[in-house]
């Protein structure tokens, strides 16, 4: 059952039942003891103590004595009432300036209460609800005054909603499964209208309460994320409707969904010693690169080549630990793709085939473009992303091994970075990280759109891959994860990867549910570098499902096409 406060803009569940531990009597009593005591908005007395709780008065007497040795409580020597002793306040303090979750978010709270002058609130999820953390009240009499420790349901709460929309469809069916109880008129109790609203939620950033769980009162919350994007708490902003309005909850929300991304980053450095002992995530290559990339599973061979970019060099050429280098290039490398008698790299101006002997015939590009990746196709052709001297945006289509020439099939707004194809060759999709998008390109129409737009706070996508349901997965450098995109674009599922730059992904091993991820470690800070050993390194883990094996290109540089 639940309460509200007598001013119509809190809302409280009643006292959770006390679970007994033995032993633990008389500890459950000195703490609620210290709970009276505290909560009281003056001194209290003894008999009101004694009234309040229950407890013997020898008890008491003696509870109160120790509490007041320690520095815990104080008496009034006029009065002979209690209040809460000195001692709390160093207690607080070293509370506050530890870096957790609530000594971060302070700054942000704080800031939000006197921006706004409504009460701010900091909550982390407590299984299917919310629980209330930290609360800055705000200026007016009339505010929101949600008790700390209160638990409140997750589906009615912007601060639940805000967490909802960071978790997976499973983990939300999971938490509304034991159903969604009806507060208000304006409580949404339908899972399929909640999860339109969750969608909305993820692609503007914060949630919203309209009187969902208290009859008069908006709030305006946004969710606090790791690296990966898994939710850590929540926080938000409350008033009574006629001083939060719907289109001050807007204005307010970007503030919000900042002030989460900051406490966010701040946060960062203190959850990254977890995520980077990630149990399934294995170093794949001996030793680091500069800039690992393009990796495919080559399986006549049974196992993996990548490319170091600016070594610049191919491994897995002819064997497993096979290095093949290519300082007679005199460049560094973009991409490459799988031949069916090598591997077909690219550099800024040229492009050629190393095949398994040793040859190197090598080609310069046709016109004034410059390569930004290539890939090859199902039908064994050979695709390839380009920018143009003095012009914006890209071009990407056919790739002639023989002239060099590019049939620009498609033009796109931005440089192109990445590209995965599906298994008939009749959608690509392409990463332009300039803009956080992910474009889906049909060749035979000749048809582009925008697949997906990615917050920046996830990172920026660099590369693709496609798994055996045809699913998109997205390399997010600066992000430190891999990410699954559904048929919509939107997210589905976040592995946290121990390194900041992840470079180009794909799935091998024999039933190809392995992923294997390329990073790079040039251009990062030496904070960065600090926090991710694995930098520069090939990494393998558990894709939980199968991938699709990566095409293989046939053309012949001698061939014109």
């Amino acid at each position: 059952m639940t309460r509200r406060h007598d001013n119509a803009v809190g809302w409280e569940e009643e006292d959770a039942p006390q679970i007994s531990v033995k032993g633990a009597a008389l500890i459950g009593k000195a703490t609620e003891v210290l709970t009276r005591i505290g909560s009281a908005p003056g001194k209290v007395g003894f008999a009101e103590l004694s009234s309040a709780t229950g407890i013997a008065r020898a008890t008491l007497y003696r509870i109160l004595s120790a509490l007041a040795s320690r520095g815990l409580i104080r008496i009034d020597p006029v009065t002979q009432n209690y209040t809460l002793g000195f001692q709390f306040l160093e207690l607080a303090q070293n509370v506050w300036s530890s870096a957790d979750l609530a000594s971060v978010a302070s700054a942000e709270l704080r800031r939000l209460r006197d921006m706004t002058g409504e009460t701010a609130y900091l909550a982390v999820q407590e299984k299917r609800h919310v629980l209330a953390l930290g609360r800055f009240e705000g200026a007016h009499s009339r505010r929101s005054n949600a008790r700390l420790g209160a638990l409140k349901p997750m589906h009615c709460t912007s601060q639940g909603k805000a967490i909802l929309s960071a978790l997976s469809e499973a983990q939300v069916d999971a938490i509304l499964h034991e159903g969604m109880e009806r507060f208000t008129p304006f409580t949404i109790v339908d899972p399929a209208a909640l999860k339109v609203q969750l969608q909305i939620i993820r692609a503007r950033g914060y949630a919203t309460d309209d009187e969902e769980i208290v009859e008069g009162t908006r709030c305006v919350g946004a969710a606090v994320t790791d690296r990966a994007g898994r939710p850590i708490a929540a926080i938000s902003v409350a008033g009574p409707v006629y001083r939060m309005t719907v289109e001050r909850a807007e204005q307010l929300g970007r503030e919000i969904a900042e002030a989460a991304r900051r406490i966010s980053d701040q946060l960062a450095p203190y959850l990254f010693e977890t995520r980077a002992r990630h149990p399934d995530i294995r170093q794949a290559s001996e030793a680091a690169g500069f800039a690992t990339g393009s990796p495919f599973w080559d399986a006549s061979r049974g196992h993996l080549c990548w490319v170091d970019k600016l070594a610049p060099s191919v491994h897995g050429l002819r064997g497993p630990k096979d290095v093949f280098s290519l300082d007679v290039l005199g460049e560094s490398l973009v991409s490459a793709a799988q031949h069916e008698d090598g591997v077909v790299i690219a550099s800024v101006n040229r492009i050629g085939l190393l095949a398994r002997d040793g040859q190197f015939d090598l080609r310069d590009l046709a016109g004034d473009k410059r390569l930004t990746t290539i890939l090859a196709l199902p039908d064994g052709a050979l695709w390839a992303a380009a920018t143009r001297r003095d012009v914006d945006g890209a071009v990407l289509g056919p790739l002639d091994l023989a002239s060099g020439k590019i049939d620009p099939v498609f033009e796109l707004p931005d440089a192109v970075s990445g590209l995965a194809v599906n298994r008939d060759g009749t959608t690509l999709y392409a990463t332009l990280p300039g803009r956080g998008a992910i474009y889906q390109l049909a060749p035979l129409e000749k048809r582009k759109r925008i697949f997906a737009d990615l917050p920046k706070v996830a990172g920026s996508p660099a590369a693709l891959a496609l798994d055996g349901e045809e699913r998109v997965w997205v390399a997010m450098a600066d992000g430190w994860s891999i990410i699954r995109l559904n048929e919509d674009g939107d997210f589905d599922r976040t592995i946290a990867i121990p390194v900041p730059a992840p470079t180009g992904i794909c799935f091998g091993g024999a039933n190809y549910d392995r992923l294997f991820v390329t990073s790079a470690r040039l251009g990062l800070t030496r904070e960065a570098l600090m926090h991710s050993p694995l930098s520069g390194h090939v990494l393998e883990l558990d894709a939980g499902q199968p991938g699709s094996p990566a095409s293989v290109t046939t053309l012949s540089p001698n061939q014109v096409t």
